[in-house]
């Protein structure tokens, strides 16, 4: 009867051992390889929502960015600041914000000027037809351009004022929730470019 106990258990033990050792190998060989994929794909996003930038800083956090005095909403998640020929020539502001269906996270290109140069969704779990529209090329468009004195506001009826973003059909939540992403790293970003003012 002991045998009958030990045995298998010895044999369990030794088959996990051997299973997790290769795993571990696997990990070891693999992780490189995929963390520098990822680099890879998060600098090409930066490169599509701020052309022309040739190289990017690693990444600012929220908290960073507090402790060096600029008001970092909550949406903030990082900054990036982009470069050419040595000069700033911009930043991607990395932004978490709450959708219908859960985290909307996107990249926000700002150049030295004030002007939005691209809106990028990385990453959200809104509703497909409806907030999952938030991701179209088209509709992101809406914030191409100088940012407006009062930011980005959601409006039902076709844009009227300065700053107006025609809502999404269906999904005001997630129309909403990438304005207020979008604001908030306008927000931070112009705070920046004119020294904390």
């Amino acid at each position: 009867m002991f045998k009958e106990i030990i045995r298998p258990a010895v044999t369990l033990f030794l088959v996990c051992a051997v299973i997790t050792g290769a795993l571990a190998v696997v990990n070891d060989i693999t992780g490189p390889i995929i963390e520098e994929r990822d680099r890879a794909a998060l600098q090409e996003s930066l490169s599509t929502v701020l052309p022309g930038a040739e190289e990017f800083s690693d990444a600012v956090s929220r908290d960073e960015l507090i402790n060096r005095g600029y008001k970092a909403g909550e949406r903030i998640s990082n900054l990036y600041q982009a470069t050419a020929g040595g000069e700033t020539v911009g930043y991607v502001v990395e932004v978490v914000t709450k959708g219908y269906g859960g985290d909307i996270s996107m990249l926000v290109g700002i150049d030295s000027s004030l002007s939005v140069t691209g809106v990028k969704i990385m990453s959200h779990s809104e509703t497909p037809g409806l907030g999952a529209k938030a991701d179209d090329e088209e509709y992101l468009k809406q914030y191409i351009g100088a940012i407006p004195g009062n930011l980005y506001h959601v409006v039902k009826t076709t844009p009227w004022n300065d700053g107006d973003i025609q809502a999404l059909s269906g999904a005001t939540v997630t129309s909403r929730a990438v304005a207020n992403g979008v604001s908030e790293a306008a927000s931070l970003v112009r705070s920046i470019v004119k020294g904390g003012e």
